[in-house]
């Protein structure tokens, strides 16, 4: 099976923002990096404001049968700037780390043997997504300090999302500062390890603020721009593409709809 995905960075924006199966690719896939960004892994509440939040855990199993049985390569993150390439690959990466994540997420991964990161919000661990509070948008909790060691002990990465969620551009450099270096260092005094990977929340970056990224030593940062990456993307404005449950998903509510009320 092939795809392709048009060169240009004007090309891929238009081209691919999300993914649902290997149809919403549009064209053919050739080569390079295609990193999947998820975040709840639950069904979907029907009337939630951003639908685009919540992948069901089936929905999740068969997206990742498919792209297995297409020929696409699973990398952990650390694989990205080790061994550039353009061969057809695939990150798989979980902003929040949402509980459910842990919970639902977790076995499908290791059944299938795919590796995944999840970024981490460091304030806000055994905490909820506080900073979608009066956005409409439901409360849910996050790992706690042992789902997250448990999540690491099960062979899989974490990366940090700031303390607290912020839009990094609308804060001063001294706060933007302690929001990406603090999260590195609490993280890596809960795991042991050094954390090499970075999520701007929102997306939202500038030079100021991937500057500040590569100066805390992290290794890659991950944007929300939609696209392909290929050896010589910069890491540290990473492209992905959100990974829906279903698109359009107001049709589904119309049917639903529909059905109850012919």
């Amino acid at each position: 099976m092939s795809f392709a995905i048009p060169r240009t960075a004007g090309d891929q924006d238009r081209a691919i923002r999300d993914y649902t199966d290997l149809k919403s690719l549009q064209a053919t896939w050739d080569e390079g990096l295609i990193i999947l960004l998820y975040h709840a892994i639950e069904a979907p509440p029907l009337r939630h404001r951003l639908p685009y939040l919540y992948v069901d855990p089936r929905k999740l199993r068969s997206q990742l049968r498919e792209l297995l049985a297409a020929g696409a390569r699973f990398l952990p993150a650390a694989e990205v700037n080790r061994s550039p390439s353009r061969e057809r690959q695939i990150l798989i990466t979980l902003d929040d780390g949402f509980q459910n994540v842990f919970e639902n997420a977790l076995p499908v991964f290791r059944e299938l043997g795919v590796p995944a990161i999840t970024y981490i919000v460091a304030g806000q661990i055994g905490g909820s997504n506080v900073w979608d509070h009066g956005k409409g948008l439901q409360e849910r909790p996050l790992m706690s300090r042992s789902e997250i060691l448990g999540w690491v002990r099960a062979g899989y990465e974490i990366g940090a999302h700031t303390v607290t969620h912020p839009n990094l551009t609308a804060l001063s450099p001294a706060d933007a500062r302690r929001e990406i270096f603090d999260s590195k260092k609490i993280l890596e005094d809960l795991i042991g390890q050094p954390i090499c990977h970075f999520s701007y929340p929102y997306g939202r970056w500038n030079a100021l603020v991937r500057d500040l990224v590569m100066e805390a030593g992290y290794v890659t940062a991950c944007t929300v721009e939609a696209g392909c990456n290929f050896p010589e993307t910069d890491r540290f404005t990473l492209r992905r593409l959100t990974a829906r449950h279903r698109i359009p998903y107001a049709a589904a509510w119309k049917g639903a709809l529909r059905s109850l009320f012919p």
